[in-house]
């Protein structure tokens, strides 16, 4: 009976002091502020926003690298063959020279070269660029000094011309010899008037391109209308 009346107290006496406890534990929750998730997120956003208005652009970029610029594509000069190089076409209202530079860029800024001087050389002769720079000084000559163009090299740039199937320039290099004969022949008929010997040199001149004027006009319809047949 002592034993069970003991354990009755032990037991009490934890009752008592768990209520106690439990009670203790109640009032500091209630002193403990609640959180307000609305408040935070009303302040926080707006503190966000004024930061974000006094950031201008280029300031939120400081201490980025730029990022590295595109490669430039290379400048190079392109001439298209198939262009109507004659002097009715993309020729029209220009000099000679300008016509030469239209139809050959790369004789621009480049040096004369005297025919007689290289005419000789088979290397010389299979050069395009060094033919166009002696066309070039027969050019210039022809224009300062009013006289006949010498045909040679002339007749070489239009060979070479035809072995690279550029008929379209092989006419405009004819038709700009034709022009520079012309010239010469207006200016000396005005100056000393007309004579059988000037007549003469002018349409033996021109006539010694027209066999090869013809037939690269040929060959340059013949390749048109292949490259029309042909899908792309």
């Amino acid at each position: 009976m002592e034993l069970l009346a003991f354990l009755l107290a032990v037991l009490a006496t934890a009752f008592i002091l768990s209520k106690a406890v439990g009670k203790r534990i109640a009032r500091r929750c209630k002193k403990v502020r609640p959180i307000r998730v609305t408040g935070f997120r009303g302040s926080r956003s707006a503190e966000l926003k004024a930061q974000a208005s006094e950031v201008s652009p280029s300031s939120a970029l400081v201490g980025l690298e730029d990022p590295p610029a595109p490669p430039q594509p290379t400048l190079v000069e392109a001439v298209d063959s198939e262009l109507d190089w004659s002097l009715g076409g993309e020729g029209a209202g220009k000099t000679p020279s300008e016509v030469l530079v239209m139809m050959f860029p790369q004789v621009r800024g480049v040096e004369k070269q005297d025919w007689t001087a290289v005419k000789n050389s088979p290397e010389n002769k299979s050069n395009l660029d060094l033919m166009l720079a002696c066309c070039k000084a027969e050019i210039e000559a022809s224009q300062s000094k009013h006289v006949f163009p010498t045909p040679d090299c002339f007749k070489r740039v239009a060979s070479l011309l035809r072995k690279q199937e550029d008929y379209a320039r092989e006419l405009g290099i004819v038709e700009l010899y034709w022009l520079l004969c012309d010239s010469v022949f207006e200016e000396v008929k005005r100056r000393d008037g007309l004579r059988a010997q000037l007549m003469a040199q002018h349409s033996a001149l021109k006539a010694g391109f027209k066999k090869r004027y013809d037939k690269a006009q040929l060959l340059l319809q013949l390749k048109r209308e292949n490259s029309a047949l042909t899908p792309q």
